[in-house]
């Protein structure tokens, strides 16, 4: 009786060890991280207003245009390899970016407003490459594809190949804020949320 019992205990325990390896195994790969990071920054004083241009590692190249907070001596310590994160805002019809700089204490945020520089940024940062199923999938440069659900296919199935995105998220959750630097803002489709399928 006393094997049978051995028996049978050793069979659940081979079943949950089955099991456990079972879910480790279908477990997603990491997601990937995307991030806005300064590879430089260069500032100076327009009449009395502290303006300046922001490239991004990517290549895009940003114009300060005012602030949502400004405090010069705070944004005079941004530099190199830090990393902000952009929120889009649609002001006089033009497409404003505020951006906000990452881990850093609140009392230390500054927030200018920035214009994405079209001419100079043509060949650089992410593009749109395919769209398909009325913006259910995109495609971008880097073979990166994009789910997006019904609701924000309402600003995706407007989107053309060839536009200039943003993509942010830190690889925590599958959730990735989407910025369309292109799109007409008349289409009123310049954000969306969508999630990683591949690269």
């Amino acid at each position: 009786m006393k094997t049978l019992k051995n028996f049978f205990s050793t069979l659940v325990l081979m079943l949950v060890v089955c099991q456990v390896g079972q879910i480790n195994a279908s477990q997603p790969s990491p997601l990937p991280i995307y991030q806005n990071v300064i590879s430089d920054i260069s500032l100076g004083y327009d009449c009395a207003l502290l303006t300046g241009t922001i490239k991004l590692v990517g290549g895009q190249i940003f114009h300060i245009k005012d602030y949502k907070k400004r405090d010069d001596n705070l944004i005079k310590t941004w530099k190199r390899l830090d990393v902000i994160s952009f929120e889009a805002k649609i002001v006089d019809e033009a497409l404003l970016l505020i951006a906000t700089p990452l881990n850093v204490p609140k009392e230390d945020i500054v927030e200018p407003y920035l214009v994405f520089d079209v001419l100079e940024s043509h060949s650089k940062g992410l593009k749109i490459v395919e769209i398909q199923n009325d913006g259910e999938f995109v495609k971008l440069s880097d073979n990166s594809v994009w789910e997006f659900s019904f609701y924000n296919q309402f600003s995706t199935k407007k989107w053309s190949v060839g536009e200039h995105v943003i993509v942010q998220g830190q690889g925590e959750v599958n959730h990735y804020d989407f910025i369309n630097l292109d799109i007409i803002l008349a289409k009123k489709a310049t954000s969306a949320t969508g999630a990683f399928v591949i690269h």
